[in-house]
């Protein structure tokens, strides 16, 4: 790796984590481009182009990143990136399949193998998402062991400011400590990372009746943070929380999303999940456009498993209240990358 590439993707990585996602992604595509018989240097490239596509819903452009890079893998060229590999596939394979698909194999991003301390030296997001998930599936024994790598490499790395604040956001969600939960908000260097936590927060909050009105603000503030750093996604499902709790009046608020996240549908689809958003059944919407019911439910099938919903009810909400939002990713506990 050359100095100027090797400048290119520091800028890339920078640009990923302080929210510009279009400057990452021009900075990496420029590293491809001059990254010809430098397999690192365009493995790199891929990964960051990978987690900028999984972060504004696009998963199908995720895995496609990933794909260019099967053959290093296969060819073994992957040993100084293992880690962050393992750490896209993972979320890749969460967010096509569901959390309850890669809960068992989470145990192993905690061993402290070099894998495991690649994927939390390099992904702040690491180590709370894996005692979020564990947690979520009983599995304590894992949480715990995540906690505890997160906080020796956080000593091991002093000068690392963001492991120390992931350490304690791990530590603070194992151990349900509000109060620590706050510190890892304020020590968060990172904007993502930092909405993430925040979320958290809001989370513990509206456990309780009494502190539901304080868990809207945060909630609040959390998709602020998600929006400006480029995760229109994670701010759609504050949104849902926020509906959870009562909360309606915000139909026009974060609805800025990147064009790069309607992607996913095609012309026809994006027309049928349109007029299908606003009541029309399969027959009028036939009609509308001059095809007949059986290819409308076709498409409409194929639109539900894109944009990962199961009903007309939940396409006319996120269709509606989202501006067309056209995802591609699960809109569950955790947030994306």
């Amino acid at each position: 790796m050359n100095s100027s590439t090797g400048l290119s993707l520091a800028r890339s990585h920078l640009a990923f984590m302080t929210g510009d996602l279009d400057a990452a992604a021009a900075l990496s595509d420029q590293v491809l481009v001059q990254a010809e018989g430098d397999s690192e240097s365009r493995i790199a490239s891929h990964l960051i182009l990978a987690l900028i596509a999984l972060r504004r819903a696009e998963v199908n452009t995720a895995s496609s990143h990933m794909q260019m890079i099967t053959d290093d893998a296969f060819m073994g060229r992957l040993t100084l990136l293992a880690g962050q590999c393992a750490w896209v596939n993972l979320r890749i394979r969460e967010a096509q399949r569901g959390a309850e698909d890669v809960a068992p194999v989470i145990e192993e991003l905690v061993d402290f193998g070099p894998v495991s301390r690649s994927v939390l030296l390099s992904q702040s997001a690491a180590a709370p998402w894996i005692v979020r998930l564990a947690l979520k599936f009983d599995q304590k024994r894992t949480a715990h062991k995540a906690v505890q790598l997160a906080r020796k490499l956080a000593e091991m790395n002093p000068q690392h400011h963001a492991l120390a604040a992931s350490a304690l956001h791990a530590q603070s969600l194992f151990e349900r400590n509000l109060v620590d939960l706050r510190v890892a908000a304020k020590t968060q260097a990172h904007p993502w990372a930092q909405a993430s936590t925040i979320e958290d927060i809001g989370k513990f909050l509206a456990r309780e009746r009494s502190q539901q009105d304080q868990a809207i603000r945060v909630f609040e503030q959390s998709a602020d943070a998600y929006i400006k750093a480029g995760a229109p996604l994670d701010a759609l499902r504050i949104k849902k929380r926020l509906w959870g709790l009562g909360v309606r009046h915000h139909q026009s608020r974060w609805r800025a999303t990147p064009p790069s996240t309607i992607a996913n549908l095609t012309e026809t689809e994006a027309k049928v999940a349109q007029l299908v958003a606003q009541g029309m059944t399969n027959t009028q919407t036939a009609k509308h456009l001059f095809i007949s019911p059986h290819t409308v439910a076709y498409h409409l099938k194929k639109i539900f498993c894109k944009l990962q919903i199961s009903s007309r009810v939940e396409l006319a909400r996120d269709w509606t209240n989202i501006g067309g939002f056209q995802g591609g990713l699960r809109t569950g506990d955790g947030g994306t990358a």
